[in-house]
């Protein structure tokens, strides 16, 4: 090993480029081990009942769902090929969330037919489908309804999911007014177990999820007063903010958790509902630090107006 190459988590840089060629990702084994070490030890194990699921569309390939299926999370998918690639990697289906605001026939079948544990449906469209393929495989869908918590987010507007004119989930008013969650609970071959909200990706603070916590307790709450309902499970998303070039220190896992945990406790506790199983979904929080590219260096060209140009392999 030349001292002179860059070193990262163990592995000499320049020879993983002889050997698997350039542009080349690398992600760091031991970064993504520490990620989940601590979701299991401020998340899973502080809080009963609950579970993590890795929001795989941040990183997919067949290594990183085996890592995250021997660090004992599940994974959540947004597409048949994400579901199939999950599942080639053994992943235990019953652990597997299945995410996706356009899901097509196929993909709800396969959903169904491979046992996954859970589908987030976002439009009254997709219950419609589920309900009559479950009812043709003799099965019942398990759903949670994705609900619109109608909260801005504090981050780029293309990644803020939660607002009142959002593409993804139900508005209260499509739940409760329109009578969507009475359409869905009366469905023969669905099995509505509760509801999901996400209220965008990188937030590194975290008001909006507190937010989105007080918009569903008050949703439940009227849910509970006309149908009796008191949900089996809540997910409550991701979006936990990560560090990039010129950022303070990312947040830890638990300045989201413990927070949105207690408020829900509190909640229910007052209302005498028993909790419900609880799912979280980092993506980014789990790989978006990981990893580094490596390129080749092809053409040097200076410019006379003195800067010089190195042109790359990879964009």
């Amino acid at each position: 090993m030349n001292d002179r190459h860059f070193i990262f988590d163990g592995c000499d840089t320049v020879a993983l480029a002889q050997k698997y060629g350039t542009p080349l990702y690398v992600m760091s084994q031991t970064y993504i081990q520490e990620r989940c070490a601590e979701i299991r030890h401020d998340f899973l194990e502080k809080h009963p009942n609950t579970k993590a699921v890795f929001a795989s569309k941040a990183f997919q390939t067949l290594e990183m769902c085996r890592m995250i299926k021997e660090e004992g999370l599940g994974l959540d998918v947004v597409s048949g090929g994400e579901l199939f690639t999950a599942l080639k990697a053994g992943t235990d289906p019953q652990k597997i969330v299945f995410h996706g605001n356009n899901k097509s026939a196929e993909e709800c079948e396969a959903a169904l037919k491979n046992g996954v544990g859970t589908i987030v449906a976002d439009s009254y469209s997709e219950l419609l489908l589920l309900n009559e393929i479950a009812g043709q495989l003799g099965q019942k869908a398990p759903v949670l309804l994705r609900y619109m918590p109608a909260v801005d987010s504090h981050t780029h507007r293309y990644i803020s999911t939660g607002h009142e004119d959002s593409k993804f989930g139900f508005s209260r008013r499509a739940l409760l007014v329109e009578r969507v969650l009475e359409q869905a609970l009366a469905m023969p071959n669905v099995h509505v177990k509760g509801f999901h909200f996400h209220v965008g990706s990188q937030l590194t603070e975290n008001d909006s999820h507190l937010l989105a916590i007080d918009s569903l307790t008050g949703f439940l709450r009227e849910a509970n007063e006309t149908f009796g309902l008191i949900p089996e499970e809540l997910n409550l998303g991701g979006g936990f903010g990560i560090k990039y070039l010129g950022d303070p220190e990312r947040k830890p896992l638990a300045y989201f958790t413990d927070p949105m945990m207690t408020k829900l406790k509190t909640w229910f506790d007052s209302q005498g509902f028993p909790m419900p199983s609880v799912t979280i979904e980092p993506g980014r929080f789990l790989v978006g630090e990981a990893g580094i590219t490596l390129y080749h260096i092809g053409s040097i060209k200076k410019t006379d107006g003195g800067r010089t140009y190195a042109a790359v392999d990879g964009g």
